[in-house]
């Protein structure tokens, strides 16, 4: 009897690992397809505000959902085009950038050499090869920006996703009831709530946060005085849409950029102060207020899913899933039998070792 228990374990186990590796590589095979699916339902939750306040005018819900989807497609490629140009201005100038860089790395060299006695000449092999792949990626950047904008401006599926989605959302929302079992019919209109509530509030939160530090961005790096402050703004904040390590994959380009393009070590050192605000004052203020906490994830969990998402969909499935995560844990933790699935998502469990304000005042009270 204990063999066959211990058998029947182990074809439990083996049907879920074949389960997960046959849906990963679906969703890998499918991505062309999925990808815009799951953009368009986020989509979806964002434009719903602008649907609802219409309808409630008595503008009937065509009409309204139309609407929502053009101001959404207009406000689109007036930021993919204004970024194009910004971007191509940045690309133009890349030669003279390359020879700014190179006497940075030369002054570079000669200060090290002369603090560590070692001959300059031991840094040539180095410097060029550094210097070379940086701008051979940044050549490469600009295919894939391309790519990535003639891509998104191309899906032609993602409107007509997007207006089923909000024409058809009481419809969907009565399937799902229709297809729960009586008992559970109430705790599925919960669920379905909630997901609403929380997917809406996240993606409009984080669309303001973005827009908010696009401005502080490039306004700050205006007062620096670091060239092309509006693209390094814009882009550092776009990084944004992806939790935790958004504004410090944002910083990258701009200190690469302060650090090899622009005359002076000053530029490197105001642009590294301020994405240590920045990054405190995002984390804990603005995100927190404007979110308003509605995903409450692990921040364990959050890193593995960026790291899943980034190696199943790209750059795309960075910014899908923690959304779809978030929606998980809403559906583990209202039904019983996946509740501790939905407690290991949360970030509930670990309060009393968490840090804040009130134990530092306690700490610095008591000393």
């Amino acid at each position: 009897m204990k063999i066959r228990a211990r058998y029947g374990i182990l074809e439990k186990i083996t049907f879920v690992l074949l389960f997960l590796i046959l849906l990963i590589l679906g969703l890998i095979e499918s991505r062309e397809f999925v990808v815009p699916l799951f953009l368009g339902i986020l989509l979806s939750y964002l434009l719903y505000p602008i649907g609802r306040f219409l309808e409630a005018h008595k503008v009937p819900r065509i009409i309204a959902n139309l609407v929502a989807i053009i101001i959404a497609a207009g406000v689109i490629v007036l930021a993919v085009n204004f970024l194009s140009k910004q971007f191509g201005v940045f690309i133009e100038d890349l030669p003279e950038i390359q020879e700014q860089a190179s006497k940075n790395m030369q002054s570079m060299r000669e200060q090290v050499s002369s603090a560590i006695g070692i001959s300059t000449e031991q840094f040539t092999d180095w410097e060029e090869e550094f210097t070379e792949n940086l701008f051979e990626a940044s050549s490469q950047v600009k295919t894939l920006f391309s790519a990535t904008t003639s891509t998104l401006v191309n899906i032609g599926l993602m409107p007509v996703f997007i207006f089923c989605f909000l024409y058809y959302r009481n419809k969907f929302h009565d399937f799902i009831i229709m297809m729960t079992p009586n008992g559970n019919k109430e705790k599925a209109v919960h669920i379905l709530a909630e997901i609403n509530l929380v997917t809406r509030k996240y993606m409009t939160g984080v669309v303001i946060v973005v827009t908010i530090l696009s401005i502080v961005h490039s306004v700050t790096f205006t007062i620096i005085g670091l060239d092309y402050p509006v693209f390094f703004g814009v882009t550092a904040a776009f990084f944004n849409f992806i939790p935790y390590f958004g504004t410090l994959i944002g910083a990258i380009l701009p200190l690469s950029y302060a650090f090899l393009g622009m005359e002076g070590s000053s530029y490197v050192v105001a642009v590294l102060i301020y994405f240590i605000v920045i990054q405190f004052i995002e984390n804990n203020i603005l995100t927190p207020n404007i979110t308003g906490g509605y995903v409450n994830l692990n921040p364990f969990i959050t890193i593995i899913s960026l790291i899943f998402g980034s190696m199943v969909w790209g750059v795309a499935g960075m910014l899908l899933i923690i959304p779809i995560i978030a929606m998980l844990k809403i559906c583990c933790e209202n039904i019983s039998s996946l509740k501790p699935i939905g407690f290991l998502l949360s970030d509930r469990g670990t309060e009393k070792y968490s840090f804040t304000w009130e134990k530092l005042k306690n700490i610095f009270s008591k000393g």
